[in-house]
């Protein structure tokens, strides 16, 4: 059975700890998840706790709207 499209996506590649990786492949056995998507979702959850305005320096702008 082909699997849903879930959007476009970029390949990205970590080397981790031998130790990590093991860990890793433990979760995946035991769990239905597959080392991708666990990844992905891990990388996801981390990536919503950081402000990026505040890491930048970055404010956003603000625009008036014109009466």
């Amino acid at each position: 059975m082909a699997q849903r499209s879930k959007g476009e996506r970029h390949v990205i590649t970590a080397r981790l700890p031998m130790s990590d990786a093991q860990k890793l492949a433990a979760v995946v056995a035991a769990t239905d998840e597959n080392r991708s998507d666990l990844v992905a979702r891990l990388v996801h959850s981390y990536l919503e706790t950081i402000d990026l305005d505040a890491i930048t320096g970055q404010e956003a702008f603000q625009l008036s709207k014109a009466s």
